[in-house]
């Protein structure tokens, strides 16, 4: 049995070989810990399904690195009251100091932004295409507001997409808001299934027509004037509202006088009542066009007798539509329209190849022509069916027109021709040199097609069948029927009439509208007509794709090794140059 002294012996015998090698041991506890800590770390981020195993290694790296500052506690004292280390902590504090500036000259520019009190030279687009600055025509509709607008976006946040979206969303509303220096424009979120009364009061299911889309309603605070715009689906596009969409709705609701637009009904023409998705009718055109605050009604050739014999001009509606009609139409109703046409009145008539024919006298006044047969198109259709045209800019089947604009796709399911019977040059003009028309199509078919006469074959005839580029649909503007006289107006101007001849009618149907860019072609050709050309689809700004594809794995790599390993990898490189110069 060891007495006193002999315990006391090996005890000092373990403490001067503990701190013999304290030194060893201080930096084996750092280079441990340290390893310890970034492996834990790793393990943390990559490693989701042995998480536990990582926060133990972490925890172990943290407590090797205490125990190394402690047993060098003595020496970094010393350290620090030398030269080189008075110079370190003044370094630190500036580093420090630094740090606080920035992150308060950044608090200091988000909180004057959120309040849209920041000045100008704070917000600076530097992308090559200005894609987050408001254009011209924005800026323009701001400028000529009436009154201050509130804006309403219609959004389940079901999903971190939502959640995503509706953050795109305000910052796009931010924007206008930040440059309408005349009134304000306050914007906020809505969950139809939190606020389900305001979602009834605004009459939001109604433009959804049963679609699970996000709806923005903008509402002027004095008189109440309502626009609606329906935006894309979340899991598509994180930009769900455009910047189109938002100039469009104030321009509507900036508009003082209503427009209508009439569709004549009377000889089976397409119901403009149903909003059923998969069916022909036309309800939802109707829709897109109150959209644009326009008055949409349906009304019989009688009923638009009466309009007319009532010489209240300002009565007359902005635009007739004929769609797909099937009943002949009377003398007496042809000589009707003709009249409303010759008083300034304009026109969009829609057919199908199987259409009766009198509908072609309505419009041969103007020199219009019609074909009998369905067009067919082998370079351009819907497979399988190559009656079912698709109408695409890299085709070169969309001229540039005000209505066509930065169109990319149409579709046109089953189409015959529209054309001129007269040359340009055989158009009567005024004394003064101005043409009678101008026609200018706006949809094509290719060169590899043809109007197919025959309803029992699909192939080309020589000398039977017409072949392409055919036109489908075609845009005119005129001061006179062909064989008439210009008239002019108490402005001593030419009364104007515009008329639009599609060869396709189901391109505007409630089963087809929503198809690449026929809604924008229906819309903007009502537009043209009644010449609301501030409402008519201005060009997309042009993005540019600017994003690195990864997994899920990648993007986590990039990220922490950018946020922690690079950090951790000068710090180790500073810790070794330290400790070599000591």
């Amino acid at each position: 049995m060891k007495n006193r002294g002999e315990i006391n012996t090996d005890s000092k015998k373990l403490l001067d070989l503990f701190k013999n090698y304290s030194y060893s041991i201080q930096y084996i506890a750092f280079a441990f810990g340290s390893a310890s800590f970034l492996i834990g770390l790793m393990i943390l981020i990559f490693f989701r399904d042995i998480q536990s195993s990582g926060v133990i290694i972490v925890a172990l790296g943290i407590s090797s690195l205490i125990i190394s500052l402690i047993l060098n506690v003595t020496n970094i004292g010393k350290g620090l009251l030398t030269f080189r280390g008075l110079y370190g902590i003044n370094t630190f504090f500036i580093l420090i100091a630094v740090i606080f500036i920035l992150v308060a000259t950044n608090s200091l520019i988000y909180i004057l932004n959120s309040r849209g009190s920041s000045p100008d030279w704070f917000r600076y687009d530097i992308t090559a295409t200005k894609e987050y600055d408001l254009s011209s025509h924005a800026k323009s509709a701001l400028e000529n507001l009436t009154e201050d607008l509130e804006v309403f976006i219609f959004l389940r946040a079901d999903s971190g997409l939502d959640e995503f979206a509706i953050k795109r969303a305000g910052d796009l509303l931010s924007e206008f808001s930040k440059e309408s220096t005349n009134y304000n424009i306050v914007y906020r979120h809505v969950d139809p299934d939190i606020e389900p009364t305001l979602s009834s009061n605004l009459n939001v299911d109604r433009y959804l027509a049963g679609r699970d889309l996000p709806v923005l309603v903008i509402r002027s605070i004095n008189s109440q004037r309502t626009s609606y715009a329906v935006g894309k689906d979340p899991k598509e596009t994180i930009d769900v509202f455009n910047e189109n969409d938002v100039i469009t709705s104030i321009l509507v609701v900036n508009q003082i006088k209503q427009k209508t637009i009439l569709f004549l009904a009377g000889h089976e023409e397409r119901d403009i009542t149903s909003i059923d998705k998969i069916s022909s009718s036309f309800g939802q055109a109707r829709i897109t066009l109150e959209r644009d605050n326009y008055k949409v009604t349906s009304a019989t050739t009688d009923e638009l007798a009466r309009i007319l014999l009532s010489g209240q001009v300002d009565s007359y509606p902005s635009a007739l539509i004929i769609a797909d009609p099937l009943d002949e139409l009377m003398s007496s109703e042809v000589n009707l329209i003709i009249e409303y046409l010759n008083t300034g009145g304009n026109l969009m008539l829609l057919v199908e190849p199987d259409n009766p024919s009198n509908y072609s006298k309505l419009i041969s006044p103007w020199g219009i022509v019609t074909g009998s047969g369905v067009l067919v198109d082998t370079v351009s259709y819907v497979a399988p069916n190559v009656q079912f045209l698709q109408v695409k800019d890299t085709n070169m089947q969309i001229p540039d027109h005000p209505i066509t604009h930065n169109f990319d796709v149409m579709y046109f399911p089953g189409s015959k021709f529209v054309g001129l019977s007269l040359k340009p040059e055989e158009i009567p003009t005024t004394p003064e040199g101005e043409p009678f028309l101008k026609a200018e199509p706006i949809a094509y078919t290719t060169l590899n097609s043809w109007e197919e006469a025959s309803r029992e074959s699909v192939a080309f005839d020589q000398g039977i069948d017409i072949p392409g580029p055919l036109p489908i649909v075609i845009a005119i503007e005129a001061i006179s029927p062909i064989d008439g006289t210009p008239i002019k107006n108490e402005k001593d101007e030419f009364i104007k009439t515009k008329i639009i001849i599609s060869g396709d009618t189901d391109f505007a149907s409630n089963k087809f509208l929503f198809s690449a860019k026929n809604e924008d072609l229906f819309a903007n050709s009502i537009n043209w007509l009644t010449s609301d050309v501030e409402l008519i689809s201005i060009r997309p700004k042009v993005k540019v794709f600017r994003e690195l594809v990864l997994t899920s794995d990648e993007r986590r790599f990039v990220r922490w090794s950018g946020w922690i390993f690079l950090p951790a990898l000068s710090l180790a490189s500073a810790a070794w140059t330290w400790w070599r110069r000591r």
